[in-house]
């Protein structure tokens, strides 16, 4: 990213905002990274392909932490009523078990009962009191086992999205062609070769320059610069057109493979930004 800092963004303001707002995006991707997989961060690509994924996918990762906070908090609240609501109905069944157990036909229910609860006594308002309690625990624990599952499932889902796309930061499409050396060896004898042939014609033109000064010989002289320029801007535009081919192989049917797949890579990157944009639309 430093090499971004040219003479020229140094000197335009608009270049070198965006690169100190590029600057603040990477930190803050960093930052969440960190906070999922610690101090050791995973290797991969640092572009700009790479940033706005990475910010989507955060951006929709604390949108979520968002989410599930709300569901609990509305939980707790209904708990809290429900519980409530709980404390009138535990009298009734108080009074109720009361009433009940005074009858000495029900001896052996309250035997059974207290032996259930493993009560050290057999007084009615003590064991209706520890059934109203586990009860009560009974919800509680439900209540945790569920929420607890749904945590469960948000976080398996988020580590598979995670790990696909490291998986594709990882993948062939992302990776430093092995022949990118000798290939830009090849570019570089080329631009010499061609750059020599320039010389050359330079020198030819120099020795073929006629002394006399007259109105013919200029005009030939204007039209061998004119030929000149034309031979130098060939040879820029030949330069064009070679950096436009360095990661393609040299072979003419590797060529066209590496084509097709740079295609394909970019076919899968417009249909996921479109599944991303979707997403954030739908949220």
């Amino acid at each position: 990213m430093d090499s971004d800092w040219t003479a020229s963004a140094l000197f335009s303001p608009s270049k070198a905002r965006a690169q100190q707002a590029q600057a603040k995006d990477w930190a803050a991707v960093d930052a969440w990274i960190c906070r999922k997989y610690g101090s050791r961060l995973p290797p991969f690509e640092r572009n700009e392909d790479t940033l706005q994924a990475l910010l989507t996918l955060a951006n929709l990762n604390e949108s979520a932490d968002e989410q599930r906070n709300q569901i609990d908090k509305i939980e707790k609240a209904a708990l809290q009523s429900l519980t409530k609501r709980n404390g009138n109905v535990s009298d009734e069944i108080l009074h109720s078990l009361q009433a009940e157990l005074a009858n000495e036909t029900h001896i052996d229910t309250l035997a059974e009962t207290t032996v259930a609860l493993d009560s050290p006594n057999v007084d009615i308002a003590t064991i209706g009191k520890e059934l109203i309690d586990l009860n009560s625990a009974q919800f509680e624990m439900q209540q945790q086992i569920r929420n607890a599952q749904c945590q469960l499932a948000n976080l398996k889902s988020e580590q598979a999205h995670l790990q696909t796309l490291l998986n594709e930061l990882h993948g062939d499409a992302f990776q430093t062609p092995l022949d990118t050396s000798h290939l830009t060896n090849d570019w570089i004898k080329s631009t010499k070769t061609l750059r020599a042939k320039v010389a050359e014609y330079e020198e030819r033109l120099s020795a073929n320059r006629p002394t006399t000064s007259s109105n013919g010989s200029f005009e030939y002289t204007q039209q061998r610069i004119r030929d000149i320029e034309k031979q130098r801007s060939h040879l820029s535009s030949l330069e064009a057109e070679l950096s436009a081919f360095r990661d393609l192989p040299s072979d003419a049917k590797s060529a066209r493979a590496k084509l097709e797949e740079a295609r394909d890579h970019l076919r899968k990157q417009t249909a996921k930004r479109d599944r991303l944009f979707e997403s954030l639309v739908e949220t």
